[in-house]
């Protein structure tokens, strides 16, 4: 594998993952896009995804990770993030980071 497959990806090449549950939750998800979960990616610690959420629907259930950290990067559009019991508004351009455990 050459240094460029270890080290680069292009959103533009990744495979979406079509979902849909209970018709609240839908949308569309990638495969890792780089990190721990591509098969020969130099990072090993590091995990990315991208999620696509259609208005009126949410990305996933209520939940946290006790010794992962999150981040978010709002693309495009609008929306409500829910964490430690509140309602946020995020909008295009936000970059939100949680860290670990429920609060």
């Amino acid at each position: 594998m050459s240094l460029r497959e270890k080290l680069i990806r292009n959103i533009d090449e990744v495979q979406w993952q079509p979902s849909e549950r209970d018709g609240l939750y839908a949308g569309a998800r990638s495969a890792s896009v780089i990190g721990r979960r591509v098969a020969g990616a130099a990072a090993t610690k590091l995990g990315a995804a991208i999620d696509i959420v259609p208005p009126g629907k949410l990305s996933c259930p209520y939940h946290s990770h006790y010794t992962q950290e999150e981040m978010f990067i709002i693309l495009e559009g609008e929306g409500t993030l829910r964490v430690a019991g509140e309602m946020l508004a995020v909008r295009a351009g936000d970059v939100i980071d949680i860290p670990p455990g429920p609060e």
